[in-house]
């Protein structure tokens, strides 16, 4: 679950310094969906979302789903 995390934390890190930097150079719309992206990563991490690598154990239970 930790090297999840830091996998999670370093991919919205990644994207934001590239989104950041695509703007100064010049590349507008990179720079934007990049920096959108990981703004969009930011607000599922803060609301308990999970972010990019969702643990999908539990949803690929057999049987009927349940909302927890």
């Amino acid at each position: 679950m930790r090297a999840r995390r830091t996998a999670r934390d370093t991919v919205i890190w990644i994207a934001a310094t590239a989104g950041i930097v695509a703007l100064v150079l010049g590349a507008s719309i990179i720079g934007a969906v990049l920096l959108a992206f990981a703004l969009w990563q930011l607000v599922l991490v803060a609301r308990r979302g999970g972010g990019l690598f969702v643990d999908q154990r539990r949803a690929d239970r057999p049987g009927k789903p349940t909302v927890s």
